[in-house]
C-alpha cells in the first residue's frame, strides 16, 4: 500500500477527532460555565442530551445501510468525508455559540437550541465516521496490514486528543470556545476530507446492492456483530472520564487545568496501548486479547476508588494503565467489527462495512449518552453549580460515579465475548477461496458471444 494511503487516512483521522474532540471534551464545560445552568438545567439537559443521543444511536444503523448502497466512481465509502466536510464545521461551531439564558425562560430555550444542533450535528457526523472507518476494512484485504491501518487510525486520534486536551483549555480561555470550536472545526474537517483524497478502495463490492430487506437480515444475522457490539455497550463506564473528564477536574481536583495532567496521563496509555497492539496480536487472538484489556481496566478502577483522589499523581498513573488497557480494547474492538464483515461475505457473498462500522458508531454514541446521563445526573445529585462552593460530599459523588461503575461495566463488557465464533486464523484463506469461486461461478454464467 503506498506511503499516501497510509499517512492520508491517519492524517484525516487526526483531523477528524480533532472535531470530535473539542465537542466530546469541552461541550459540557461550555454548557455549565457559560451559559451558567441551573441544577435544574443541568439535570434538563442531561436528559435531553441522552434522549438525542440514543435516537440518533438507532438513525445510525439507517445511515450506515445507506452507505453501504452507495456505488460511485470512487467507490463506495470515499466520497463522504469530502462531502460532510463543511456542515460538520458549520454545526460544531454553532453548538459553542449559544447565547447564554438571561432567565429561566431563556435557559430553555438554549437547551432546546442545543438538542437541535446536537442531533443535526450527530446525523451528519455518522454520515462521516461509518466511511472513515468502513475504509479499513475495504483498503486492503490483509488481515496484518488492516491491523496497522486500524492502529495508526487510533494513535492518529489519541494524538488528536492529546492535542486537545493539552491545548484546549489554554486556548478556551485566551480565545473563548466559540472561536475555538470554530477554528478547530474548520482546519480538523479540512484534514479529515484527505480520506477521500488520498485512499484507494481495493475490496470489492457487489456492483448491484442487495435489497434493504435482505440487507436489514444480514445485520440480523451478524452474531460475531452482536457480541463485539454488546461488548462494547457494557463497557459503557470507561467513557465517563471522557465525557466529564474536565468537570471531574474542575469539582474533584478544583482546577480546569488539572484535565491536563489526567488526560495527558490517560492518553499516553493509550498510545501506549495503540502501540503494543499490533505485537500483542501477533501471539493472541483478538477476542483473548479484549477480554484482558477490559479485565486490567476494570481492577484499576477499582483500585483508583479505594485509593481515592488526595494525590493527583497516583491518579494520574492509575488513569495511565486505564488508557493502555483502552488501547488495546480501541483496535481489538475495531478489527473484530472488520472481520464481522468478512465473516458476513462468507455466508452470503455481500460485504456489509458500512453497516457494520454503523454499529461502532451507533455503541459509541449509545455509551456516550449513557455516560452522559449517569454522569450528569451524578453532577446535578451532587448539588453542583457555577460559582458555589464545593464540598467534600460533592467531590465523593463525582469519584465513585467515575470508577465504580467503569470497574462493574468493564467486568460484565467480557460476557459477550465467550460466544464470539470468528476464526481469525483461517479467515484471510477462506475469502480468498470464496473470492475465487465467486468469480469463477460468474464467468461460467456470462454469456459467450459467438461468431457470425
Amino acid at each position: 500500500m503506498p506511503l499516501r494511503e497510509r499517512l492520508g487516512h491517519a492524517i484525516a483521522g487526526f483531523g477528524q477527532n480533532l472535531v470530535y474532540n473539542v465537542l466530546t471534551l469541552f461541550l459540557l464545560v461550555y454548557l455549565y460555565e457559560d451559559l451558567k445552568l441551573s441544577s435544574r438545567g443541568i439535570a434538563t439537559l442531561t436528559v435531553v442530551l441522552t434522549v438525542v443521543r440514543i435516537w440518533d444511536a438507532v438513525n445510525d444503523v439507517v445511515i450506515g445501510l445507506l452507505i453501504d448502497r452507495t456505488r460511485t466512481r470512487w467507490g463506495t465509502f470515499r466520497p463522504y468525508p469530502v462531502i460532510t466536510a463543511l456542515p460538520i464545521a458549520i454545526l460544531t461551531t454553532v453548538l459553542f455559540a449559544i447565547p447564554a439564558p438571561a432567565d429561566r425562560s431563556g435557559e430553555t430555550r438554549a437547551i432546546i437550541l442545543v438538542a437541535i444542533a446536537y442531533l443535526l450535528w450527530d446525523m451528519v457526523y455518522t454520515a462521516s465516521d461509518v466511511p472513515f472507518w468502513s475504509l479499513t476494512s475495504v483498503m486492503t484485504s490483509d488481515e496484518g496490514e488492516r491491523t496497522k491501518i486500524v492502529a495508526r487510525a487510533r494513535i492518529a486520534a489519541m494524538l488528536a486528543l492529546a492535542t486537545m486536551t493539552l491545548g484546549g483549555p489554554w486556548l478556551g480561555s485566551t480565545i473563548g470556545w466559540t472561536w475555538t470550536a470554530g477554528l478547530i472545526s474548520f482546519l480538523g474537517m479540512a484534514l479529515f476530507t484527505l480520506a477521500s483524497l488520498l485512499t484507494r478502495e481495493r475490496v470489492p463490492h457487489n456492483p448491484n446492492p442487495i435489497p434493504f430487506r435482505e440487507a436489514l437480515r444480514h445485520i440480523a444475522t451478524n452474531y460475531p456483530l452482536h457480541r463485539v457490539l454488546g461488548s462494547m455497550i457494557l463497557g459503557f463506564g470507561s467513557t465517563i472520564f471522557a465525557v466529564g473528564g474536565a468537570v471531574i477536574a474542575v469539582v474533584v481536583f478544583g482546577d480546569v487545568t488539572a484535565f491536563t495532567v489526567l488526560g495527558g496521563a490517560l492518553i499516553g496509555g493509550m498510545i501506549t496501548g495503540l502501540l503494543i497492539s499490533p505485537p500483542i496480536l501477533q501471539h493472541t487472538t483478538r477476542r483473548l486479547a479484549l477480554i484482558g484489556a477490559n479485565l486490567f481496566g476494570a481492577v484499576v478502577f477499582l483500585a483508583l476508588w479505594l485509593i481515592g483522589y488526595a494525590s493527583m499523581t497516583v491518579v494520574a498513573a492509575g488513569l495511565f494503565l486505564v488508557g493502555v488497557s483502552m488501547g488495546v480494547n480501541l483496535v481489538c474492538t475495531t478489527a473484530m467489527i472488520g472481520d464481522s464483515a468478512d465473516d458476513t461475505e462468507l455466508r452470503t457473498g455481500e460485504r456489509t462495512d458500512g453497516s457494520c462500522f454503523a454499529g461502532m458508531t451507533f455503541t459509541t454514541k449509545l455509551n456516550s449518552a449513557l455516560a452522559t446521563m449517569v454522569f450528569g445526573f451524578a453532577v446535578a445529585y451532587s448539588g453542583y453549580e457555577a460559582d458555589n462552593p464545593v464540598t467534600g460530599e460533592m467531590r465523593d459523588v463525582i469519584w465513585l460515579a467515575c470508577t465504580i461503575l467503569p470497574a462493574v461495566s468493564g467486568v460484565l463488557s467480557v460476557l459477550p465475548l465467550f460466544g464470539y465464533s470468528v476464526d481469525e486464523s483461517t479467515m484471510a484463506d477462506r475469502l480468498r477461496a470464496a473470492r475465487a469461486e465467486r468469480a469463477e461461478r460468474a464467468e461460467r454464467a456470462a454469456p459467450v458471444d459467438l461468431p457470425d
